[in-house]
């Protein structure tokens, strides 16, 4: 099953500083979800990302109730171990974790998502291949091409004048 969370649904936190935790980042940013950064060493295009706290330091095991509740959370470090307590963490409190070096740890997994306004394609492979799925995802925007963000718009006027008229209708 897909969904496709809400940002007001609350913060995320994303535990490391690399390479992986720098792309669940990006993809937060894009959906404007407001999010957290914990890693010892943070870079600077992290730090200007939008709607990003960034703090240079260690996860601390009460990180993980720093906020009433996270929405999601992000084990991306490159630490064995932090990684698995930061899953146990997070399904204890029945909050929605990826550990990025653990499938089997993992309640989720993120897709390859394709956005053009309010067009959003989800392309997974269950946690078995990111990069498989991020070259199907390519294959699929080469295949579409762009502005398909004009017709959705377009299509959601369209629907809210025959909601309107249907409404109006049974009055």
């Amino acid at each position: 099953m897909m969904i496709e969370l809400r940002a007001d649904a609350g913060p995320a936190l994303v535990v490391g500083g690399g390479t992986v935790a720098l792309r669940k980042a990006r993809s937060l940013a894009e959906g404007e979800f407001r999010f957290t950064v914990i890693a010892p060493e943070i870079r600077d295009e992290m730090r200007s990302l939008a709607f990003a706290s960034t703090h240079e330091r260690p996860f601390q095991e009460p990180d993980i109730d720093a906020v009433p509740c996270w929405s999601l959370v992000f084990a991306c470090t490159d630490d064995r171990a932090v990684n698995r307590r930061i899953g146990e963490l997070a399904r204890a409190r029945n909050i929605p974790v990826v550990v990025t070096d653990a499938q089997d740890e993992s309640t989720f997994f993120t897709p390859a998502t394709i956005r053009d306004g309010d067009l959003a394609i989800a392309v997974s492979t269950g946690g078995a291949s990111p990069k498989l799925a991020k070259y199907i995802r390519e294959r699929i925007i080469t295949s579409l091409g762009p502005s398909w963000a004009n017709v959705i718009y377009r299509a959601r006027i369209e629907r809210e004048e025959r909601l309107a008229k249907k409404r109006e209708g049974l009055r």
